[in-house]
């Protein structure tokens, strides 16, 4: 006689084989007259043509000064877009560590962003020195975390942990000295061997019955991560056949920087969902986006979708959203300590970049942001949106009747491949089956 007990395992044996063998997403839709004019070929060519041309070249061909920063700057962010590191420019980016002291914080810290995401083994002496001498903690922390990946680096964790304590005594006071310091005592891959169990964050309530959509990222930001999505009821949302609803998402900021750093990647953690709006930026395009907010970046009651008393964010509100198991974790702390640290403005949309740009890298045709979440958009060259995965999921959210939940971004690992729903398949009805019983 089969056991009760082996019957339920074998139940859950063939709904997990039965969910991961397809990938058919009936959220999807073919809408063939969504246009946008800043996808046509025509429109892409021109694109590039100003970018390089005038972006680029002729803003850095415009000598150095206080008045020209800003042209500097919009070069920077044109080069990083295009992760356009032509040796011509390398000489400008010479020029501009010669003046680094005399040019502004502003300058300084973009600078250091775009050779963070262009010259990663180019300029460690230039760094070294600048990582000394100043006194601000968000150019410090930007200069450790290049000397650290910098294939030319002396010094071990200890070094740089040291020499933050001797710099900054009071860093742990600092959200961005304090995330520093944390990773420098022990590095986001080994923190995830302590990683919690995902079933326990699956199966919490986060204060109250509503949507929650789970973005489950690797480490490695350079691979997608994807998206499920937990209905109000408890349970996640499946496709027409049964299917566990889900779509690739990249988590991956263009610079590739920590998570706690302005366009760092997307932070770990909890963002509260506030609706759904469309954007009027041409990068981002009309496709609707979902709107978050971060701790810091509202009231709690807002967060929190509660009318609550409390006017100032502690760390106990916060906590009290997580699951007992997950409380001390310090990773699925980063929205908390990103806004604390000034970040802002981390929405989850579509994209209409010209994928080009990134052919060759492991997230292609799927294009990074400045630390938004971003699902994948295809576009013909008359303009026509072929294929939206950010279409796909909202229209999965209205579907669950409440669009003001949150999203909550995790790390499951640190493999290099994309997050496949067979990862996640197992736990997801390992919750569901404990908040059925709850």
């Amino acid at each position: 006689m089969i056991s009760i007990k082996k019957i339920k395992f074998l139940s859950i044996f063939f709904l997990v084989f039965f969910v991961s063998c397809s990938n058919h997403n009936y959220f999807l839709k073919e809408e063939n007259t969504f246009k946008d004019p800043h996808t046509t070929k025509a429109a892409r060519e021109e694109f590039k043509k100003d970018l390089y041309n005038n972006q680029i070249s002729k803003n850095l061909s415009l000598p150095l000064s206080e008045k020209t920063e800003n042209n500097w700057i919009n070069a920077f962010d044109a080069m990083e877009v295009s992760l356009d590191s032509d040796i011509v420019y390398k000489n400008n980016f010479e020029s501009a560590f010669k003046q680094f002291d005399e040019r502004s914080l502003a300058f300084q810290r973009y600078l250091l962003e775009a050779v963070f995401t262009l010259y990663p083994n180019d300029f460690y002496n230039e760094i070294f020195d600048i990582s000394q001498k100043t006194e601000n903690s968000k150019i410090f922390a930007m200069g450790v975390n290049y000397l650290i990946q910098n294939q030319n680096n002396k010094f071990s964790e200890e070094y740089y942990l040291d020499w933050l304590n001797k710099k900054f005594p009071d860093w742990k006071n600092d959200p961005i000295l304090f995330s520093l310091g944390t990773y420098l005592k022990k590095s986001p891959e080994n923190f995830l061997k302590e990683r919690p169990p995902l079933v326990d964050l699956f199966s919490n309530n986060f204060g109250r019955k509503c949507t929650v959509i789970f973005s489950l990222q690797r480490n490695n930001r350079d691979y997608k991560g994807l998206v499920v999505i937990r209905k109000p009821d408890g349970k996640f949302l499946r496709n027409a056949d049964g299917t566990i609803f889900n779509i690739p998402q990249l988590a991956r900021s263009i610079t590739n920087l920590p998570t706690y750093l302005t366009n760092g990647n997307t932070p770990q953690g909890i963002f509260s969902m506030q609706g759904i709006d469309v954007s009027k930026h041409i990068l981002i395009g009309k496709t609707p986006n979902i709107q978050l907010i971060m701790p810091f970046e509202s009231s709690p009651s807002a967060f929190l979708h509660n009318k609550i008393n409390d006017k100032v964010w502690d760390e106990n509100l916060y906590k009290n959203l997580l699951p007992e198991s997950w409380k001390e974790y310090f990773p699925i702390w980063g929205t908390y300590y990103a806004s604390k640290a000034g970040r802002t403005e981390i929405i989850a949309h579509g994209t209409t970049i010209d994928p080009s740009f990134y052919v060759g890298k492991t997230y292609y045709p799927s294009t990074p942001t400045v630390g938004c979440l971003c699902a994948n958009e295809i576009w013909s060259d008359d303009g026509t949106r072929a294929i939206s995965d950010q279409d796909a999921l909202v229209e999965a959210l209205k579907s669950t009747g409440d669009v003001n939940g949150y999203i909550v971004v995790v790390e499951l690992d640190n493999k290099k491949q994309p997050v496949v729903i067979d990862d996640v398949t197992m736990e997801i009805l390992k919750a569901e089956n404990i908040l059925s019983n709850n």
